[in-house]
Formats: structure tokens, C-alpha cells, sequence
């Protein structure tokens, strides 16, 4: 179904206020950094939402992450290939930024791919990516190096964060899906905080990793308050058959690899994306209460482990956990 006239217009006229803020354009312009205020904790990604597709870089083939092209490295990848656009996604990112900007008065960091994925796949590791075109193997870098900057920004001004990874699905379960880099196995049994990627939210969090994950304090039980079913959540505890539990993104940029930031890939259906103008506000709404809860306010001590030394947000509260314990009776 081809996108109505205004819709069309409307997204144009977004991306060009988007554009007129300050950024940094990688390589041809294939990828953009918007970088957020000194004090946000805060990152969005779109890796999908992007559509050009230069003639420079080849179209990308299934084939040879099934092993079906001789001397193709990618046919190692634990990823599959997809070649399908996220849509809408880049247009919901950029409104996430002005309204979480309006109810934090911080603006997020944000980073794009204009890329259409059958050209380049960012949220994947280079080899199934960019399948070796130079040109894609350098948007693929570029987009890479602008999450490191902002991720080493944010724990330098912040001392920890989250980064929210945005995506489109078409499930016909119609739900929310949370990626936490923990897999649909794991979330039928009982999933452990250090495999996942918010390890470092579950060590600094007043609340216990399973209330983090699906519980009343979860961004799903939220998002389900706001009347977008969810998994995980309360409501939709273990996920459907099909559900996709968290990329290259969440995988290598989240805690449960390293350091003190976390992320969460949102997958979300059709019916949230295309209406981004009145869904960003609504997303932002639950988003900066999870923020506000998970990131600004409540906090738990750093105890030993030294992937979490160095939490800012975390010391007050390191002081009075050991004033309680003293005098508990």
C-alpha cells in the first residue's frame, strides 16, 4: 500500500526540522548523529527507517549468510538476513527526542541510518551487514562509532544510562515485544540479569531484576497501562512463537556485555509506527517514567562489582544501604 500524500509530507517536513539541528553526517551522509544534551542519559537508534539505496553499494543477498556463496565470511554469522525496512521508525525516533526533550529537559542522543537495509544492515555485526561492500562496510563503522560516542558521553556526564533501539515487526500477536538480549527459552524459565542487556539496571535498581524484567516496575507493565499490550509484561508474561529478543545493538552496546549503559530494543507493530505523531507522545510519556524511576530517582548501592564502579547516580544511595544495615534492628 503506497503512504497518502500527507503522510508523506508530514515525514518530509519532520526530517528536515531534524535536520536543521546540529549533527554530525557520516560517510555520504548514509548515517547521523544528533548529539543530546550534556546531561541526557539517554540514546535512540533507528538502524531500519532509512531508504536510500545509492547504485554504489550493492543489494545485499540471503544467500550468503546460508553458506550458498563460496568465500563469503558472513555465512559464520549467528545473524539472519533480512532486507526488509523498518517503516516509520526513523519518523517515530526523531518524535521521541522532541517530546522526551519537552517532559526531561534533556534532549536524548539520537543516531539514524538513511541506508535502506537491503543496501546495509547496522544491526548486524559487519560481515552479514554490509556482505563486504566498502561503501557499506563504512556507514556500518560510522554508525557504530557515533553509539560509542554517545554511550561514552553518557557515562561520563551520567554515570549510567539506556539506550532505546527502535523497530518495526509484523507478528500478527500485534504486541509490543522488549528485547533484553534474553531468548524465548530463557523468559519461559527463569532468566538470569547477567546475560541480559540491562545487567546493570537489575545491580543498581531498588527493585528485583524479575519486577525489572515483567513485573508491576517493568517498562512493559507500563506500556500496558498506557493500553500497548506487551511482552514481557504482567499481561503477556513469556513471549509468542515468534519474537525477536534483542540485535547486534542491544547485544554489543548494552551492559550485559560491559559497561554501565543499558539498552532495550523496542519492537513495535505497525499500528504504533505509522501513527508517530500522537504514538511519540504517548511512548515518551511511559518512557521518561521509566527513566525517571529506573535512572534519575531510585538507585541501590554499587556493592563490589566493578562493572558498575564509578555510577554517580548510585553513590547516595551506597551510603545511606550501609547506614541501614548498621542500624537495622
Amino acid at each position: 500500500m503506497r503512504p497518502r500524500k500527507d503522510s508523506v509530507r508530514e515525514t518530509l517536513m519532520l526530517l528536515r526540522r531534524l535536520q536543521s539541528e546540529p549533527h554530525e553526517a557520516g560517510y555520504a551522509g548514509y548515517t547521523e548523529y544528533y548529539p543530546g544534551s550534556e546531561d541526557s542519559c539517554v540514546i535512540l537508534t533507528a538502524p531500519h527507517g532509512g531508504n536510500i539505496r545509492p547504485d554504489a553499494i550493492s543489494d545485499r543477498r540471503k544467500a550468503c549468510c546460508n553458506g550458498q556463496v563460496p568465500h563469503c565470511q558472513s555465512s559464520q554469522s549467528k545473524y539472519s538476513v533480512s532486507l526488509l525496512r523498518d517503516t516509520f521508525t526513523l519518523e517515530l525516533a526523531a518524535t521521541l527526542r522532541t517530546e522526551l526533550a519537552l517532559i526531561l529537559g534533556e534532549r536524548p542522543h539520537l543516531i539514524i541510518c538513511n541506508l535502506n537495509r537491503r543496501k546495509v544492515d547496522v544491526n548486524r555485526d559487519m560481515d552479514n551487514g554490509a556482505q563486504h561492500n566498502p561503501y557499506a562496510e563504512r556507514a556500518w563503522q560510522d554508525y557504530h562509532a557515533f553509539i560509542r560516542t554517545a554511550r561514552e558521553c553518557v557515562t561520563r556526564n551520567c554515570g549510567r544510562g539506556v539506550i532505546f533501539d527502535i523497530h518495526g515487526q509484523s507478528h500478527p500477536e500485534k504486541l509490543v515485544e522488549l528485547g533484553y538480549s534474553l531468548s524465548s527459552d530463557q523468559l519461559h524459565t527463569a532468566p538470569l540479569p547477567d546475560t541480559s542487556s540491562i545487567r546493570c539496571l537489575s545491580r543498581c535498581t531498588k527493585y528485583s531484576f524479575e519486577n525489572v524484567l515483567r513485573g508491576p516496575a517493568s517498562l512493559g507493565a507500563r506500556l500496558v497501562q498506557e493500553g500497548y499490550p506487551t511482552v514481557p509484561s504482567p499481561l503477556h508474561r513469556t513471549p509468542p512463537a515468534k519474537y525477536y529478543s534483542g540485535g547486534y545493538t542491544v547485544q554489543e552496546w548494552g551492559s550485559g556485555n560491559r559497561g554501565t549503559v543499558d539498552a532495550i530494543q523496542l519492537e513495535l507493530p505497525l499500528y504504533i509506527r505509522e501513527n508517530y505523531k500522537r504514538s511519540g507522545v504517548a511512548l515518551a510519556s511511559v518512557l521518561s517514567d521509566f527513566i525517571t524511576d529506573m535512572y534519575i530517582l531510585n538507585s541501590n548501592g554499587l556493592g563490589t562489582d566493578p562493572l558498575l564502579q564509578g555510577n554517580r547516580r548510585c553513590l547516595s544511595r551506597l551510603f545511606w544501604d550501609f547506614i541501614d544495615r548498621i542500624f537495622v534492628v
